[in-house]
């Protein structure tokens, strides 16, 4: 049964913890632990998000050793609605364009699956059944089709589901990891990880399977590539010092800058509607939480805080 938590008193609601850098954590070389130092202090001075539409589905665990569930806050009214509560996870939440379902993971059945949920009345139907994981949905912007990692051919490769009829199609063959896609917003391209240079890079490739080019190419390790809503910017994670930072690059000047501070493992970047702000998890051994930065000044805001852990988040107008 979903529960509702009222924040408007304030909207002081800060989260965090991307399950992917969990559950890569032997790949990445990463202790999947809290790091020691917050990236961000929460000072009095430190604005609040406010926005008058729009929501922002999360994954959370509420205390430690709990399972992940869902959770969505209304921007609008500063609820947090809890939409699922299992005792397995449900993890990497994924917004249909309009607003009305939601994508997501979970091995309620052992292993990863992905699921559908209605939105507001929270009936999930399960989409895929194979013995394998399946996990990291994203929708295309016409709601059309699902893209999706899966391991069922050996590596992780990404699959594209038609949610018509349920059918798929394989896009990626290679013999390496291929993950964590995302769409352009004309659904022509996708950006995606993979590790077949040796270490994560980001890729873009067309919607059918042409013309794949290499996006980073760094010693380090790149992930979570997500792209803005105007389609020239793309924002992802990088660790190139101690812990994951958040990286923007610009598509035509192929320019990066760093938008975080090397103190804290950041995560799960989402760009707000409008593409004006980007939301991403913090993680530190003061807790989990999701700020967000102003893409123009830099600025950090806080949404919310008071969850254990965070895994994956997805805006929606």
């Amino acid at each position: 049964m979903s529960r509702q938590i009222n924040l408007k008193t304030p909207l002081i609601v800060l989260l965090a913890l991307s399950l992917f850098l969990a559950a890569c954590a032997t790949q990445m070389g990463d202790s999947g632990k809290p790091t020691e130092t917050p990236i961000v202090e929460l000072e009095a001075e430190m604005r609040v998000f406010s926005a008058e539409t729009g929501k922002l589905a999360f994954a959370a665990q509420a205390d430690k050793g709990t399972s992940y569930d869902l959770f969505m806050l209304d921007f609008t009214s500063g609820e947090i609605l809890q939409l699922t509560e299992h005792r397995k996870a449900d993890i990497a939440p994924s917004f249909s364009p309009n607003g009305k379902q939601l994508a997501f993971s979970s091995d309620r059945l052992d292993d990863y699956d992905i699921y559908l949920m209605t939105l507001p009345d929270g009936k999930a139907q399960r989409l895929t059944n194979v013995n394998a994981d399946e996990t990291e949905p994203r929708f295309s912007p016409d709601g059309r089709w699902l893209v999706y990692q899966s391991n069922a051919y050996g590596d992780f490769d990404l699959l594209i589901m038609d949610l018509e009829d349920q059918s798929f199609e394989r896009l990626t063959e290679e013999d390496s990891h291929e993950t964590q896609a995302d769409w352009s917003p004309d659904g022509e391209k996708l950006a995606f990880v993979s590790n077949r240079d040796g270490d994560f890079e980001i890729f873009i490739i067309n919607r059918d399977g042409s013309q794949e080019t290499q996006l980073t190419k760094n010693s380090h390790y790149d992930a979570a590539p997500v792209w803005s809503p105007d389609g020239s910017q793309i924002a992802f994670i990088s660790r190139r010092g101690t812990h994951f930072q958040l990286y923007l690059v610009d598509l035509e000047s192929m320019e990066e800058r760093a938008l975080t501070d090397d103190v804290a493992t950041v995560h799960s970047p989402a760009w707000s509607p409008d593409g004006s702000h980007i939301a991403f998890v913090q993680d530190s051994e003061a807790g989990s939480q999701i700020l967000v930065v102003e893409v123009a000044s830099g600025e950090f805001l806080s949404i919310t805080r008071g969850f254990y852990k965070y895994a994956g988040l997805s805006w929606v107008e």
